[in-house]
Formats: C-alpha cells, structure tokens, sequence
C-alpha cells in the first residue's frame, strides 16, 4: 500500500477495506439496476496498486471486484474506487490512467480485459463542478462525439447527500461505515451540528461499546474540526456519551492541566501554556489508547511516548496509525523526536 500523507484518504481506504462497509457502500453508491445484477457474497479486494512511480506521493487507487449473478456466463466487475477532498478538473486523466493501467495487466497476463466502473466519493469543500462524462470536456457536434473516446464515473457528491433519504436504508444498519461518512461530509464544512447527530447516532445504536471504532472517529474528528476538545466533550455531554466507558476524557486532563499552570504562574499565560501543556498530555493518551486497542504495548513503550514533547511528531503518528498494519510502523515515527 502506498505511504500517502493523506489523512482523508487513509481515513477512507481505511473504513472500506471492511468488506461488509464496501458492500454498504456500493449498494449506496450505485444506481439500483446495478445492484440488482452483482453477486455481493463474490465482493473481493484487488490487492494491486495501479499508480505508477511518480504519482505514488500524489495519488491511491482501491479496486473492489464483484460478479454479475444471473448469467450464463457471470462477468467480473472492477469497480475503480477514487476519493477526493477538493476538486479536481484532472479527474478524467487520472481515472483514464488508472484504467490504462489495468488493461495493461490484462493484456501483460494474456487475460480478457476486465470491466471497470470508475467511482468517485467528493466530500471537499463545495459541489463538485466537472462533468462526469469524458466527452463532455470537448466543445464539439454530436457527430465528432461519435468517434471520440467516452467514459462515464459514478459521482457520490457528500453536499448534495442526504443521507436520511429512505435510498440509504443499508447505511442505517452500519453505523461505523454511516458515522465515517457523515463525519468526511462535515470534514470540510466544519458542520459540528453534523458531528452532535453522529453523537445521538452512537447513543441510539449502542454504537459506543464500539471502543475501537468510536476512538478512531473522534481521532478524525479531531484532525479535521477546528473545535477546542473542551467543545467535544460538551458535545458528548449533551448526547449522553460522556459517561460511557468507551470514550476518553481528554477534556477533564486539558482543564487540569490550564487550571493547575494558571494558578501557578497568576495570569492567563499561564492558563494557556498549561492547556498547551494538557494538549501534548492528551495527543500522547489518545495514541497509547488507539496502539493498546490493536496492539499490545509494553510499559517501555508508553513510557517511551509520554517522552515524545513534539505535537507535530505525535499528530504525524496518530494520521500513521490509521493505516499502520504493526505498531512499529507508528512508533519508528516517533524516534527522532526524543534523540
């Protein structure tokens, strides 16, 4: 998997490398005739990558095959999966390029070249404004288009989602993969309104004894909202969540932190260096809690990132452990901040 410095899209290939959340997906992204023909009990990941050496630091690429049902003959589908924050009028090429590349493996393995759905999931800032068919970039007649190359792709748009639509009932039935969604739609929006419902949703569902998956949201959560962590916590309050076991209280270390150097020191810079202070505590609690959900970590370990007094080192560690198959692929980025 290409290391990309991406914490959206790590966040996104992340949540659907599940396959029941791939699934959800597709019967939610894609138009009901569709559905209707695949065979999602044969739903499977390409493990290839099709992004060649110079847009590795750009670009990733997620491949899901499915089978039609129904036929003589069943055909596998690819369905080419792209995520992207902002918009991007270069969609066409890339997607052109990632398809090239994988008739070319075909044609490489003497196989038949596949089918390929391109899909495109926007949650950037603003509707998406370029067309989704390749000949609609070209001002020309109906009778040049007939000989011109044409695809279409398949636009889940989060601005112009509504995810309470009775369309999304397979989402209500998954509210890990719904609450990821909602939470890459209020990313760029700075929506909390949004994230206070995806709270409710935790509490209605019973979600919160989730704890793996509930630390995960708030750690996006946290990375992408410009919200003191003293607001979420509030927030939690006011749905109720706060005194389940399952979430941290990272707040309650921040205030102690600021009220404790304030008092000390007599003036509000203190109060601030202090809350300064209980944000390294707190970023340095928060990935020792998400390692010790899927790893195990020995006391030296914790100790050895209570040591890390780098925000930027923690921050970069909390994006890697989104994607990190071991712990040593979090914690390698932190030795150079505690030399």
């Amino acid at each position: 998997m290409p290391e990309i410095d991406n914490l959206h899209d790590n966040f996104f290939r992340k949540v659907l490398a599940e396959d029941a959340n791939a699934e959800t997906f597709l019967k939610v992204v894609l138009p009901e005739d569709l559905q209707n023909r695949l065979d999602f009990a044969a739903l499977a990941f390409d493990p290839t990558s099709y992004v060649s050496a110079e847009y590795k630091s750009s670009f990733s690429d997620m491949v899901i095959k499915c089978r039609t049902k129904g036929d003589e003959q069943p055909v596998d589908i690819y369905f080419l999966l792209e995520h992207k924050s902002y918009p991007d009028k270069g969609i066409f090429l890339q997607l052109l390029r990632y398809m090239h590349l994988m008739w070319q493996k075909d044609e490489e393995e003497k196989k038949t070249q596949r089918m390929i759905v391109p899909v495109v999931f926007y949650h950037g800032k603003g509707a998406w404004q370029f067309p989704t068919q390749f000949i609609e970039q070209f001002p020309v007649t109906e009778e040049w288009k007939r000989y011109a190359l044409n695809f279409t792709y398949i636009l889940f748009d989060t601005n112009v989602w509504d995810w309470q639509a009775e369309s999304n009932r397979p989402l209500r039935e998954n509210v890990y993969l719904l609450s990821a969604m909602l939470l890459m739609k209020a990313a760029f929006n700075k929506d909390l309104e949004l994230i206070r419902q995806v709270f409710h949703l935790w509490h209605q569902m019973g979600f919160v004894k989730e704890k793996e998956r509930i630390v995960f949201l708030m750690v996006y959560i946290m990375e992408t909202q410009e919200t003191p962590i003293i607001q979420l916590e509030k927030m939690l309050e006011e749905t109720k969540l706060q005194g389940e076991e399952a979430m941290p209280t990272i707040a309650q270390r921040l205030r102690d932190e600021g009220k404790e150097q304030g008092i000390l020191l007599g003036e509000q810079q203190g109060i601030e260096k202090g809350m300064e202070k209980g944000y390294l505590l707190a970023r340095q609690d928060v990935l020792i809690m998400l390692l010790s959900t899927r790893f195990q970590l020995s006391e030296n370990e914790k100790q050895f990132i209570h040591e890390v007094n780098e925000i930027d080192k923690l921050t970069t560690a909390l994006k890697l452990f989104v994607t990190a198959q071991t712990k040593e692929d979090v914690l390698v980025s932190l030795k150079t901040a505690v030399q």
